[in-house]
């Protein structure tokens, strides 16, 4: 999906939800990924095209589904194996946790 049709898009999205599409709106919508002008142009066309035939314009999510890269294998093994590594860091974690705090009862129970 080409920059104007997501600025159009979003600007439809802001517009449903009841909202006057603006530049911060649209811009915020999008994350800042689509240049200044395409905004612009983007916008203003927006403004020219009827109530009646918004139904027409793509809606944000497709518009931003199609911009994702398809996951690669590799990433989601590399993912995985950072979701395995914090899982074993977290419970290694509580542990320790676990210990200082029968240590600290010990040394409260001696004073």
């Amino acid at each position: 999906m080409s920059p104007i049709e997501q600025v159009l898009a979003a600007a439809k999205t802001i517009a449903m939800n009841g909202h006057t599409p603006t530049m911060a709106l649209v811009k915020g919508k999008l994350g800042g990924k689509v240049p200044m002008p395409l905004l612009i142009q983007g916008l203003q066309q927006f403004k020219a095209i009827p109530k009646e035939q918004w139904q027409t314009l793509p809606d944000l999510g497709d518009a931003l589904e199609s911009n994702k890269p398809a996951a690669n294998t590799d990433t989601q093994l590399i993912e995985q194996k950072l979701l395995t590594q914090m899982q074993q860091m977290k419970t290694e974690f509580e542990s320790k946790i676990s210990l200082l705090e029968k240590r600290i009862t010990q040394l409260e129970n001696k004073a």
